[in-house]
């Protein structure tokens, strides 16, 4: 496959709610063998009922195991919760880019400011970071530069800490990345931290904070930072079920600002320790009008991802080398680019 973009390596190059039901294991036997024999009944349909839904949940089975898994009241209150069965109600879907312009806008002509190409660093790598005492005043002449790098040093060598400790590392990193090395936070693009955003499924409301949301009118580009290495998990699409729900909150927040139904595009910008993965997601408006009834059966999202056959973090671009931070870069100019324009 072709190089798209001369920093972006090739496509080829990267690598609940659990619902369940009343639990009528707990009632109480009688003498009356009537009432015994249906509480026993019960009992096994109940029972029967979670096994289903607990090998949703796992990823295994059918999604017509459940006769739950399109009510939306057994979805997740929080999106935060959110697990691979809550994605599947929503019919979300994740999958690799077949191509990078299919989630960095590669065919954007952006020149890369100098300032923001100080911060590629070629000569730091992750060998480099890896020690525990680096001389960082020798390394670059930018007081600015040596704070981000300060922060990556920081990020990489407590990455073995326990979860909320390193993820104060990395939410500092992130922040300097799309506050100063690609700002985002300039007229009419807006950075909002953390706004609790609602959306509705038939008549259940679900509720989303986000870490960082780039608003420009609209919700535009989503940044999910706070999940550590050891935070994410396999079994939980290692945060991509709760990043389905943070793409539908923005999406509905959107509609209630435009008070009006409309396709739109939406981009997430993932980063798990040093490592960044990009998302784009494009939502129809025939989506929006099945939600409203609830639980979506005919339309669905697809969401392209970048780099990465697969949700694991790792497959990433990783801050920690040359390359990567410069793939990154170019990345959000772009983005940037492409949101404002």
């Amino acid at each position: 496959m072709e190089n798209l973009s001369p920093y972006l390596p090739p496509l080829s190059k990267v690598f609940s709610k659990q619902t369940s039901e009343d639990n009528m294991d707990t009632m109480h036997n009688t003498s009356n063998s009537e009432e015994s024999a249906q509480t026993e009944s019960a009992r096994k349909s109940a029972s029967g009922s979670k096994k289903s839904t607990q090998q949703i949940a796992s990823g295994s089975g059918s999604t017509e195991d459940s006769e739950h898994l399109r009510d939306p009241n057994f979805l997740s209150n929080f999106v935060s919760l959110f697990n691979p069965r809550d994605r599947r109600s929503l019919n979300v879907t994740f999958r690799p880019a077949r191509r990078v312009a299919e989630v960095i806008p590669t065919y954007l002509n952006v020149n890369i400011p100098q300032e923001a190409k100080a911060y590629i660093l070629p000569e730091i790598k992750r060998s480099d970071l890896e020690k525990l005492h680096l001389n960082i005043n020798e390394l670059s002449n930018d007081n600015i530069i040596k704070a981000f790098i300060y922060k990556l040093h920081q990020a990489v060598i407590n990455s073995e800490l326990k979860v909320d400790t390193a993820e104060t590392f990395t939410d500092a990193l992130v922040t300097h990345l799309i506050f100063r090395t690609v700002n985002f936070d300039q007229w009419p693009m807006v950075i909002e931290l953390r706004p609790k955003l609602e959306f509705t499924v038939g008549s259940a409301t679900l509720i989303a904070r986000p870490e960082f949301v780039i608003f420009l009118g609209k919700y535009a580009v989503l940044v999910i930072e706070d999940r550590h290495i050891k935070n994410v998990k396999l079994n939980y699409e290692y945060g991509e079920s709760q990043i389905a729900g943070e793409i539908i909150a923005c999406g509905n927040e959107n509609l209630r600002i435009a008070r009006k139904v409309f396709e739109m595009h939406i981009y997430v910008i993932r980063v798990v320790f040093t490592y960044v993965t990009f998302y784009h997601a494009r939502i129809s408006k025939k989506y929006w009008y099945e939600l409203a009834a609830g639980c979506p059966r005919r339309q669905s999202i697809s969401v392209d991802r970048y780099p990465g056959d697969d949700s694991d973090p790792l497959n990433g671009f990783d801050l920690a080398t040359s390359e990567g931070r410069e793939a990154v870069i170019n990345a959000l100019c772009k983005i940037r680019e492409r949101i404002r324009t």
